[in-house]
């Protein structure tokens, strides 16, 4: 049920992605809006870094709250991380984590379970941290939306809800047969680590440093708007990102194409940025997160000698629970 409600959602936003593309793109004006890009290396140079050092902060981020910052290099958690946008980006299915928990329990010889926990936490924070951004940026730009862009809101914010209430149900029925199948311990041992570490200083810094991370992040969108000459200042583009992000909830195609460039088209229209702009800053920027994933990916792929064979394990590892890798 929940995965039909995500593909329900993504279908609809990828519906309005099509009509987007009818609409607003013309080849001649986003070839230009690139080659403005690529004769601006000093925003190429703020986009990399700000982008990079978003990953960097959330490495940080996890291996705080994993509780090995004394222990682990921090290039054990940058490299998943990377890898793991990679996977997202070749996978039409948000598969990445799976990849992410399965190279940390390799590299930091991690209990597998733990290694999933670690990542499902560090999941929710992002979802806080960008639901937090969403909220308090709404508030102090004080927003007035246009009719299509709030429909494309009202659309995401009915898939999330619809998508709560099926999660809640799997979680019920998820619980029920744990408790038949004996797991319950398990499933206390993980409680009670989530608990006791976000209750600490430990915790409050991991979601500190997972926040950060966030506002780094719109330094691509804030990139592309000034190439393009867009009114857009750091704090809009800060909240556009985290709206679009979000928005990838309802991933059903490689790298989230067609959900990223209607929420961010979206977004930049409640910002006042007319259609054929705000899109032509979508792709822009959703391109070039596409070429950062690949090469970074690869790299990390390279350096972790990851195998096809092990990726693939990893991506379907059931009845792997409690094992060290």
């Amino acid at each position: 049920m929940r995965k039909i409600g995500i593909r329900a959602v993504g279908l609809l936003m990828a519906a309005c992605f099509i009509w987007l593309s009818w609409r607003y793109f013309h080849g001649q004006a986003i070839g230009n809006s690139v080659v403005k890009l690529l004769h601006a290396p000093g925003m190429l140079l703020l986009m990399t870094g700000g982008y990079a050092l978003s990953f960097v902060f959330k490495a940080l981020a996890w291996r705080l709250y994993a509780g090995r910052d004394k222990m682990d290099r921090l290039s054990i958690y940058v490299h998943p991380l990377l890898v793991s946008l990679l996977v997202n980006h070749v996978l039409p299915l948000k598969l990445g984590d799976l990849a992410r928990a399965g190279l940390l329990a390799r590299t930091a010889k991690m209990r597998w379970d733990d290694a999933l926990h670690s990542v499902a936490v560090m999941r929710v924070l992002d979802m806080a941290s960008l639901l937090l951004i969403g909220s308090v940026g709404a508030l102090l730009l004080g927003l007035e939306a246009s009719p299509w862009s709030l429909v494309v809101a009202a659309v995401f914010v009915l898939g999330v809800v619809v998508l709560l209430l099926i999660e809640r149900r799997r979680r019920i029925g998820e619980k029920a047969r744990a408790e038949r199948k004996g797991i319950a311990a398990l499933m206390h041992r993980h409680y009670a680590k989530l608990q006791s570490t976000l209750a600490s200083k430990r915790g409050a810094a991991a979601a500190l440093l997972t926040l950060l991370s966030w506002l780094l992040e719109g330094a691509v969108v804030y990139g592309v708007t000034k190439v393009l000459d867009l009114p857009i200042n750091p704090f809009e583009a800060i909240w556009v990102t985290s709206m679009t992000i979000a928005g990838q909830l309802f991933h059903i195609t490689p790298g989230g194409i067609g959900t990223y460039e209607t929420t961010l088209t979206a977004s930049l229209g409640v910002l006042g940025v007319s259609g054929n702009e705000a899109f032509a800053a979508a792709l822009l920027s959703h391109g070039f997160k596409f070429v950062f994933a690949y090469v970074t990916g690869a790299i990390s792929l390279a350096m972790s000698a990851v195998t096809v064979k092990e990726l693939r394990t990893w991506l379907q590892p059931p009845g792997r629970e409690g094992k060290v890798k």
